[in-house]
């Protein structure tokens, strides 16, 4: 093979020698994931953009300290637009669920979720395909024998 090899009892890959079955597990998992990156950096800005890191004037006992870019952006954009038939909505707010018809506040509060959501996704998707390319390397001993991820 030209860029995989077996050498006693270790395994060549990419330039790497003597790589034991778990460092080529890692070097075939940063490769994807290298890869991957290049189609979702918005996972990372959207949880980002979503944390309470900017100061704000005033909150309600208890509340979460700050507000986030997505927050204070999105009320800028949308004013005081509502949600269609002054539908309320339910939104996460820390670990309890609050109602609101602000389409602001809707779009502010699910977008760190949806940036965790993707996160999963692209990390199941570089699991499974670094499983896969792995398994074909591997001599039968060393593969993994993972039923589903």
């Amino acid at each position: 093979m030209d860029t995989t090899e077996e050498l006693n009892g270790t395994y060549f890959y990419h330039g790497h020698s003597n790589l034991t079955p778990g460092e080529l597990v890692e070097i075939i998992f940063l490769e994807e994931f290298c890869t991957e990156l290049g189609i979702d950096a918005v996972a990372g800005a959207a949880i980002i953009s979503g944390q309470p890191w900017l100061g704000t004037r005033g909150k309600p006992k208890g509340a979460i300290k700050g507000t986030s870019f997505v927050s204070k952006y999105s009320r800028i954009i949308l004013k005081n637009a509502k949600t269609p038939f002054g539908i309320r909505v339910k939104t996460p707010v820390g670990v309890k669920m609050k109602t609101t018809t602000s389409l602001a506040t809707v779009i502010a509060r699910y977008v760190p979720w949806l940036g965790w959501a993707s996160l999963a996704m692209t990390l199941h998707r570089v699991s499974t395909r670094t499983q896969d390319k792995y398994n074909l390397i591997a001599r039968p001993k060393d593969r993994i024998r993972w039923t589903s991820f």
